[in-house]
């Protein structure tokens, strides 16, 4: 029997790194750490909050890289569903039994966490994996010519629309775009021949692009806020390229710094890996609607040292941590045991079954 290749880690690294950038945007958007009163402290504080949407982007452009190639699982949008409810209801339990303000909506929310956008990015992510024998079915045997003509004709509402008028299109949801995402995944992986590949497998250009873009939206932001221009059209777009995730710049830094890692020789490491692996539920976890702010000011009090740039790395470097390895616990002693139940894996074949018969319609 074969043995399994170990993990490369590239890709793995890339995903920490995505995190630490949402963490940083979450942090300076939610605790009112960030001040920009000054240039350097505006610049300072743009920066820290300028990847996350990118880093939303390569998350999806990570997955799909390897679900569009590979037999679906059921198992990874139900540990994912699971790893949502097993944060939501027990944090929110907890906050509500120390005294936090706790609301009956609160509660609600935390028993049925994927029905809502106050964590978009998990709720999209599951419909993006749900779809995933959906969006297999339609790519098996899809010629080249036809399956860029799909990729163009979405680009109109998905991408050209918003990057032209700084605005969504009709199809705004951000579960539109990861879709999209997952079909512009495939087809670069598919054709590893097209121009933008070309380009972006170039360390130099994809470095220029992936660092470039969002340099040159924090430059233009930072003395936006700090001149407090913040109701002219130029903030405006300016803050919808920073947070739009069909947003030309946004996408384009996204697919460039997923190509520079992808490209990347690092061998497996077993840490990077297994950091990696937690990256999702250190998303769930900071940011349970009731624990989130007594996170950034109960805990940290980032507003008492609202200005201090070092404090706000180290806040964000000990919030990765600290979730990360609840995360590692949780896993360990909550959810391998569930993942190897009987109920579990039945259920994984039952999901497994159909997603194959699903697909394979298409022969």
């Amino acid at each position: 029997m074969p043995t399994k290749a170990p993990r490369a880690s590239n890709l793995e690294l890339l995903r920490i790194l995505c995190m630490l950038l949402i963490i940083g945007d979450h942090l300076t958007g939610q605790g009112g750490i960030a001040d920009y009163s000054t240039l350097p402290s505006s610049f300072v504080f743009c920066l820290i909050g300028c990847g996350s949407r990118i880093a939303c982007t390569v998350f999806v452009l990570v997955g799909s890289w390897f679900m569009c190639e590979q037999p679906f699982k059921t198992r990874r949008p139900l540990s994912l569903w699971l790893s949502l409810w097993l944060y939501t209801v027990p944090v929110t339990l907890l906050c509500r039994l120390a005294g936090l303000d706790v609301s009956l909506g609160a509660l609600r929310w935390a028993v049925f966490p994927a029905g809502t956008r106050q964590l978009w990015f998990i709720s999209d992510y599951l419909v993006l994996l749900l779809c995933v024998p959906l969006l297999n079915r339609l790519l098996h045997g899809l010629p080249r010519r036809a399956h860029k003509g799909v990729l163009l004709v979405l680009a109109v509402p998905l991408v050209v629309y918003p990057t032209v008028f700084g605005q969504d299109g009709i199809l705004g949801d951000t579960a539109w775009m990861f879709l999209y995402d997952y079909l512009l995944a495939a087809y670069l992986r598919r054709w590893p021949d097209n121009r933008l590949s070309r380009l972006l497998n170039r360390p130099a250009a994809a470095l220029v692009l992936g660092l470039g873009l969002p340099l040159a939206n924090t430059a233009i932001r930072a003395v936006l806020e700090y001149r407090g221009a913040t109701d002219s059209k130029a903030f405006q777009y300016i803050a919808y390229y920073r947070t739009a995730l069909g947003a030309l710049p946004g996408l384009l830094a996204a697919l460039a710094l997923f190509h520079f890692f992808k490209n990347l020789d690092l061998g497996s490491n077993r840490f990077i890996n297994g950091l990696a692996g937690t990256t999702l539920g250190v998303y769930i976890l900071h940011q349970v609607p009731v624990l989130r702010d007594y996170l950034w000011n109960g805990i940290f009090h980032a507003q008492a040292h609202h200005g201090s740039a070092a404090y706000t790395l180290l806040v964000i470097v000990l919030t990765f941590a600290g979730c990360a390895a609840i995360d590692t616990l949780r896993t360990r002693f909550i959810m391998q045991p569930l993942q190897r139940s009987r109920a579990f894996t039945a259920l994984c074949a039952k999901g497994d079954a159909l997603a194959a018969e699903i697909e394979k319609q298409s022969d």
